[in-house]
């Protein structure tokens, strides 16, 4: 007789294949037949049945159901991933039905790593799991990268804009580890792709590999960490299942800038500005009366432009899957539609997905699949969205109408006694309402894979797959102006006069190739032993056309053939080329003494024959000590593993695909005039060296976890040190060399030592009437340091220099502010420029009586030294309660942008802080004297510096599920409904201005598209 036996799959794709075996019939004597249900008491298809150190087992076919045939005494093990599972002894029973609990402690979860699987309990590097269940899947997430936002340690999230259609999250795995791309690499059933090309109601969960020990198979591409993502599939002898989800949700701007709309006391405060520096009033005291005494809209407007640029805004998302399989085959496909408007005017975006995983087995030997992703997306904006932005923060009026009463476009409506307009017309309506920036986004992945079992511990596996993407954008503009009441044309600032189309487009083709050579067996019974060999083969081609043209005839011709000036063509071809060897060895000793060896050998095109491969060892070792006997006498302790690891990864990341080649260009620029003839000229660009060869990082990693109260309570924590050596860097060069860029060099190296952990308490309710409830929560903290530049780097309001952090704010550290022109006089008294009363006050560091750069010191660190999240949720008589909790602390932002530098250069916006500007009648204030176009207020100083540290409700969700006494009547395996608020708010700093707080670091963050609060409801239907 044949029957199944489970046997995990340590290979590629997270698979689990069920291997056939001759059993000998004489040797069984009772027949033991059950079901298999869960705590709702559906049944569970796929349960491994199986005795103990023996070749013998079955599993429960799509109703729950088994047979065996055991001797009596005989232990069965009952064991299906996510739970708990059950031993139990045959004595005289015939039929042993079973109910299988969730799996609390996660110590049997079976958890991605490179190019395979492993049982949670025996990994020895550092390693964190999410899994997509109802809370993450409930969420109106718009990008797969949002989903990891507070609920893992080491990694930190932030989502720096809310533009519809790229709205992706920066992902960063224990900080930044060069000076060039820090991103992680991101694999999607094991093959690198864009994290941004992913549905992500088709995953199944996502790894984040955070060590060497555990990344080093990936080598030269995982310094910064790996993310390894894992797409749905069906099951073997599964049930077909239609899933259908669906939401909608309203869109509103959150944090903002407070800004002055009374237009009375805005022009007051420009009239001052102007008098602190010895300037007339520009507006009259007649004009600032009527806009006291009048409250027309359209002749007297009082405007608050964030109220005008911005709206609420609908998203709505459908998704629908079918899932299942029988004993051979199994399958799983998606389709989904996602509709967002932007909460900026003129902006929105749709995307359609597609997703189809199939496996069969062909053979018993055999195991055969294929998969097929496919993604298209349209985004539009303005025609200049950064102008729009620009517009409003270096303009943006109160005393400017949005709309005439007619309908058109507004203008200034401050007018003198001329009946001209005081100030030129700013409306960043305009803006919005000029022409289209319209993206298209095609994505198309497909792979195939085979598997073939030579034994039942000898696998092999190859993959094989291509990808193929294409970014096209395309750009019109058109001539909008606003209009005075009286219908008086005002053009914006700086308005683009001519009309002109652009297309540019980006193709890239990714083909991959990996065959792996898999062997786990165990040798009596104690001695477990598993290994992997392989190779890879990668090829990427990226090419890219661009083509511009102005002056069409008329306006509304957008194609760039129906320019007839301005003509401008670029195009070009970038190719690179991977090849690569890789192995592990895993051992453990009675489950107990664990060990992990890996090696991967990289040979990039990037670089030259001589310094083209990288080798690239890890190490690790792990010790269960709750397995130990003398732990087994005491109650508390119910699990516990320390571990250690060491390795080295590399890194290729920079922008430059021939970084080794001299590079012949030929351009306009390098073009002549010859005899009157056009002479195409080419020449060396850029400098080069040779002699480039890897980045290389080595990190080291001490961990333990442990559970108490039977793993209710469970802990992860790690200390690690990482050293990135040899970063590639351009490093400046004198202008008399020609004009060349420099060349790139391995001379920078950097530093990042921290710790994280992670504290987990749970109780899963039995049923729904009890109360279950989960509390996460977990905090890293990261020093970095740059430990060698160059010698004298120039200084730079984001720094890079040795010994300090990398981009760490520099400048003058502001004392105060002048009380007197005699105390501004004596403090600067040989400098060029004597400020005067009620302006800032920096400190003199080598008391010479001027600014110079010799005063400039460390104003603060911009990446954060702490990173924290908190997930509660709670579950009673079918509802629940969820929510994610994220935040930062020790980190600064600079802030000296057109919104917070009041009236800007020639007017802009004011904000409320500067209400409380220094006078003679105000001086104990901390606020400067308002002024215009002020550039000892401009200066890089401390008091544009502000704490970013912030704690944010991310996402609160409530849900009920119906009992399954109503949704059996209905015919439906499960209904459930939610409400989900998203982005909610934020505690920061008082001090600080700006948009939401979870944003970039390194800017500003005046050209920012802001994030958006999100209001939704839902429903989630099983058939």
């Amino acid at each position: 007789m044949l029957i199944f036996l489970f046997s995990p799959d340590i290979g590629y794709g997270n698979n689990i294949s069920l291997k056939l075996a001759d059993i000998n019939e004489n040797e069984w004597r009772a027949a033991i037949t059950g079901t298999v249900v869960d705590v709702t008491g559906e049944p569970i298809p796929g349960v491994t049945v199986s005795v103990p150190g023996t070749g013998r087992g079955t599993a429960t076919d799509l109703d729950g159901n088994y047979t065996i045939n055991v001797d009596k005494g005989t232990t069965l093990v009952f064991s299906f991933i996510g739970f708990v599972s059950q031993r139990i002894q045959v004595i005289d029973q015939s039929i042993i039905n079973i109910t299988l609990l969730e799996d609390t402690s996660s110590l049997d979860e079976v958890v991605v790593v490179g190019y395979g699987t492993q049982k949670k309990e025996n990994l020895t590097g550092s390693v964190s799991s999410v899994n997509f269940d109802d809370e993450l899947q409930n969420r109106p997430l718009t990008n797969a990268s949002q989903a990891l936002s507070g609920q893992v340690p080491g990694v930190w999230i932030s989502q720096n804009s809310g533009k519809p259609g790229d709205d992706g999250a920066q992902i960063r795995v224990r900080g930044w580890g060069t000076l060039n791309n820090s991103n992680p690499l991101i694999l999607v059933d094991g093959v690198e792709a864009s994290i941004n090309e992913i549905n992500p109601n088709d995953i199944e969960s996502m790894t984040v590999l955070k060590d060497a020990a555990s990344s080093a198979i990936y080598g030269s591409r995982a310094a910064n960490g790996v993310v390894l993502i894992t797409l749905k599939s069906g099951k073997f002898g599964e049930k077909t299942s239609i899933n259908i989800g669906s939401y909608v949700g309203q869109q509103s701007l959150g944090r903002r800038y407070d800004i002055i709309e009374n237009s009375a006391e805005y022009m007051g405060m420009w009239n001052q500005a102007l008098a602190n520096q010895g300037g007339s009033a520009l507006f009259p005291e007649s004009v600032i009366n009527e806009f006291r005494n009048n409250n027309d809209p359209y002749v007297y407007p009082n405007t608050n432009f964030f109220d005008e640029v911005f709206r609420k805004a609908p998203i709505t998302e459908h998704n629908i899957s079918v899932n299942g399989g029988s004993e051979q085959t199994k399958f799983y496909v998606s389709m989904n539609y996602l509709n967002q408007d932007g909460i900026m005017l003129n902006s929105k975006s749709n995307r359609y997905g597609l997703t189809v995983n199939l496996e069969t087995k062909l053979k018993e030997w055999l195991t055969i699949g294929g998969r097929l992703n496919g993604i298209k997306k349209s985004s539009e904006e303005p025609f200049n969205l950064g102008r729009m932005m620009y517009i409003f923060s270096n303009g943006g009026y109160p005393f400017t109408a949005p709309y005439t009463e007619d309908g058109r476009f507004g203008s200034v409506q401050a007018i003198n006694s001329s009946g001209n307009t005081i100030v030129g017309n700013r409306n960043p309506l305009i803006e919005t309402a000029n022409g289209l920036s319209i993206s298209e986004n095609n994505f198309f992945k497909m792979n195939v894979f085979a598997n073939i079992d030579f034994t039942d511990y000898l696998t092999l596996k190859t993959n094989l797959t291509s990808q193929y993407n294409s970014n096209l954008l395309d750009k019109h503009n058109n001539l909008v102006y606003g209009y005075t009441n009286t219908g008086v044309e005002g053009k914006n600032l700086d308005y683009l006069t001519i009309l002109e189309a652009s297309r540019n487009n980006i193709q890239s083709n990714y083909n991959t190739l990996f065959s792996t050579l898999n062997f786990n067996k165990t040798y009596n019974e104690i001695h477990d032993i598993s290994a992997i060999a392989g190779i890879q083969v990668e090829s990427t081609v990226i090419k890219d056309v661009y083509g511009r043209r102005s002056g069409p005839p008329k306006e509304g011709l957008i194609q760039i053939d129906a320019g007839t000036a301005g003509f401008q063509a670029n195009g070009n071809m970038s190719e690179l080329r991977m090849l690569s060897y890789f192995g592990r060895v895993n051992y453990a000793l009675s489950d107990k003494y664990l060990f992990e060896m890996n090696l991967r050998a990289d040979g990039s095109s990037r670089f030259k024959e001589d310094y083209r491969w990288g080798i690239f060892p890890a190490f690790s070792a792990g010790w269960r000590l709750g397995e130990e006997v003398f732990m087994k006498s005491q109650n508390l302790i119910s699990d516990l593993k320390i571990r250690a690891s060491w390795g080295k990864l590399g890194n290729q990341n920079i922008n430059s695909y021939w970084p080794y080649l001299a590079v012949v260009s030929q351009t306009n620029a390098l073009s002549y005039n010859f005899s009157g003839s056009f002479a195409p000229g080419a020449g060396i660009t850029a400098l080069v060296d040779e002699s480039i060869g890897w980045e290389t990082s080595v990190t080291t990693d001490l961990g333990v976890e442990f559970g108490l109260l039977n793993n209710r309570i469970f802990v992860e924590a790690d200390y690690f040190r990482k050293t990135t050596s040899d970063i590639i860097v351009q490093l400046p060069i004198p202008s008399i060399l020609g004009g060349v860029s420099a060349p790139f060099e391995n001379v920078g190296e950097m530093t990042n030592n921290g710790f994280e952990f992670n504290i987990n308490y749970s109780k899963l309710a039995k049923d729904r009437d009890e109360v279950g409830y989960n509390i996460g929560v977990n905090m890293t903290y990261i020093a970095n340091q740059v430990t060698k530049f160059r010698e004298n780097s120039p200084d730079q309001l984001y720094l890079i220099r040795e010994g300090f952090s990398y981009r760490e704010l520099y400048g003058y550290k502001a004392t105060g502010i002048y009380q007197s022109d005699q105390e501004a006089s004596e403090h600067m008294f040989a400098n060029g420029y004597i400020p005067q009363a009620g302006e800032l006050k920096y400190e003199d560091v080598n008391n010479d009586g001027r600014l110079g750069f010799e005063d400039k010191m460390a104003l603060g660190n911009t990446i954060p030294k702490y990173t924290f999240g908190l997930t509660p949720s709670v579950n009673y008589k079918g509802f629940d309660l969820s929510t994610v909790v994220m935040g930062i602390a020790g980190a600064n932002v600079y802030t000296q942008n057109a919104w917070t530098q009041p009236l800007g250069i020639s007017g802009g916006t004011i904000t409320e802080k500067w209400r409380d500007a220094w006078t003679v009648d105000n001086m104990s204030t901390t606020v400067p004297r308002i002024s215009i176009s002020d550039t000892w207020r401009s200066e890089a100083s401390s008091y544009w510096v502000s704490d970013i540290s912030f704690v944010k409700l991310r996402n609160i969700q409530l849900g009920y599920t119906f009992s399954s006494a109503l949704t059996e009547r209905l015919g439906l395996q499960k209904l459930y409904v939610y409400g989900n608020a998203q982005n909610v708010g934020s505690l920061v700093s008082k001090d600080y201005e700006g948009f939401d707080p979870e944003r970039n670091t390194f800017d500003s963050g005046d050209n920012f598209y802001p994030l958006p609060k999100i209001i939704s409801l839902g429903v989630n239907i099983n058939l």
